[in-house]
């Protein structure tokens, strides 16, 4: 006997073929039967889909829920989208492998993107992170790469230099621990430190490491403006040299100057295909980015850890403000987007809740400050715990990626602050609604490829992302009319429409956008 049997169902299975009627059986959390009901063997629920879409559950391969999932294990932002499963650690940032020493300032050093953990990290190996996600009891599934900015601060620290040989042979031990326990692959962001003060040679000899564990490169490039050429060229080479597999995250083209230039990088990563270099690219569906404030602050003030970065800020502000009007050696934010395109979109403290949704020019206007004086003032209060959200892309470009056969979606969502990058809650739904159905870019089959099956075989899991017999039993049922995003920049915290059930391993966790209390998600290791 089935435990459920969902029924009337147009099954759109993941594979990008067209959709057919049928139904699904599910026993002990995984798909059993894909066929009519006449071939199905009763149940002890059933439900009928009345003609509804139902497809894979939806899985997020950029996510920062890294803290913020144990904190909060409903992770409501993301599985009332219909993401049933959701990759942590990317940009290079994680939270193990770690000594004690590091984690009080690692946490204030990444707590604009992942926030500020309620409780203690309880964990120094990747392995026993994995045990707390666990123990989490989460209502999705999760898998996790390992940063190479962390693997490196775990052993140099925030130095500003190339390792020793003893130095490379520990990281390197240290990724290969890390991918035997479980990661997915390694993330790196080339943006930020320590990451950033690895070399490309450094990264090849970690890249080596985890390509024998078939892992991924997931990687934000260093530069995805003015000279993004020669950073997709750097990632190019890492691949060619170790054969490892690449994905270019929220591929993207930054600041007017640039737009337009999509198609040829996009033929760049052709070419490198063409050679036998596994390179894809990854996508939110929106001309704004978001990340933590800080990477304002040009990257050698980085170097001398939280305190001496926040000492800097407070004593030597008026060498920091000179440095940041140059666009030598680093991605200048400010000076590619405009300060009046980069915003705040989280706090910590109350008294400056009232900045979350400004940006830094009209901050600054309300203070009587520049824009740059309020932002690093703003900094130094919240001890570094600040997110920005930037406006500087161009939708014909994002438009390009996302028709790439490469490319698979993500949220890139970060959850802290009142004022969220709108993609941390409508990312999918978005997808569908404006790109699907609004604009005609993609077939429904295609997309749901893109947010299922495309991201399944980049990381590996082996019954994720299909709809056909053996699979997890991960779906999501939607109204291919109504389903959509209605929250905006102005107001974001708020869940899309058109979601009629989210099914984790079986388990009915979102009934007709009700969040039923189930937390059947489990970490991917295998």
């Amino acid at each position: 006997m089935l435990d459920l049997l969902l029924t009337n169902a147009r099954i759109v299975d993941g594979t990008g073929n067209p959709w057919r009627k049928g139904c699904v059986g599910v026993r002990d959390g995984r798909i059993v039967a894909v066929g009519s009901a006449h071939d199905m063997p009763e149940a002890r629920t059933v439900l009928d889909i009345g003609g509804n879409i139902l497809c894979p559950g939806f899985i997020d391969s950029h996510s920062h829920s890294d803290l913020r999932i144990i904190d909060e294990p409903l992770a409501l932002p993301k599985i009332m989208q219909g993401i049933t499963t959701e990759n942590v650690v990317l940009d290079s940032m994680s939270v193990a492998p770690i000594s004690d020493k590091n984690k009080e300032p690692w946490s204030t050093s990444i707590s604009g993107l992942d926030g500020v953990a309620q409780k203690p990290w309880g964990w120094n190996g990747f392995a026993s992170y994995l045990n707390a996600l666990d123990a989490a009891k989460p209502s999705v599934n999760l898998s996790s790469y390992v940063g190479l900015g962390t693997v490196r601060l775990d052993v140099m620290g925030m130095e500003d230099r190339p390792p020793t040989a003893e130095e490379l042979r520990l990281m390197e031990e240290s990724v290969a621990r890390c991918m035997e326990e479980g990661a997915r692959g390694i993330s790196a962001g080339l943006i930020y430190t320590p990451n950033k003060y690895q070399s490309t040679e450094e990264l090849v000899a970690l890249a080596k490491v985890a390509a024998r564990y078939d892992g991924i490169l997931d990687v934000h490039m260093r530069n995805e403006a003015d000279h993004m050429a020669e950073a997709l060229e750097e990632v190019i080479h890492i691949g060619r040299e170790t054969g490892i597999r690449i994905l270019v995250t929220h591929f993207k083209l930054r600041g007017r100057r640039n737009w337009g230039n999509a198609r040829r990088h996009l033929d760049t990563i052709d070419r490198a295909r063409g050679e036998g270099i596994d390179v894809g690219i990854a996508q939110y569906p929106y001309t704004a980015n978001s990340t933590f404030m800080h990477v304002v602050v040009p990257p050698w003030y980085h170097s001398r850890g939280t305190d001496g970065l926040l000492k800097a800020l407070a004593e030597e502000r008026e060498q920091v403000k000179k440095d940041m009007l140059t666009t030598e050696g680093w991605e200048n934010f400010s000076q590619v987007m405009g300060w009046e395109n980069i915003y705040v979109s989280s706090v910590v403290s109350e008294k400056n809740l009232w900045c979350e949704g400004k940006s830094a020019v009209a901050l600054g206007e309300a203070l009587g400050k520049s824009p740059e004086d309020a932002v690093l003032d703003l900094l130094i209060e919240e001890n570094l715990a600040v997110g920005l959200l930037g406006h500087g892309m161009y939708e014909e470009d994002v438009m390009e990626g996302m028709k790439h056969p490469t490319m698979c979606l993500i949220t890139d969502g970060l959850l802290s602050g009142g004022k969220p990058h709108p993609r941390t809650y409508a990312a999918f739904p978005r997808f569908i609604a404006r790109y699907v159905r609004e604009k005609r870019l993609l077939t429904l089959e295609e997309a749901v490829r893109k947010m299922t099956s495309s991201t399944a075989l980049k990381l590996r899991m082996k019954r994720k992302g299909f709809i056909m017999p053996g699979m997890d039993a991960d779906m999501v049922v939607f109204g291919e009319n109504r389903i959509r995003d209605v929250n905006t920049f102005e107001n974001p915290r708020v869940y899309p429409e058109g979601i009629d059930y989210v099914l984790v391993n079986g388990e009915i966790a979102v009934d007709h956008g009700v969040h039923t209390g189930a937390r059947p998600g489990k970490t991917i290791r295998d």
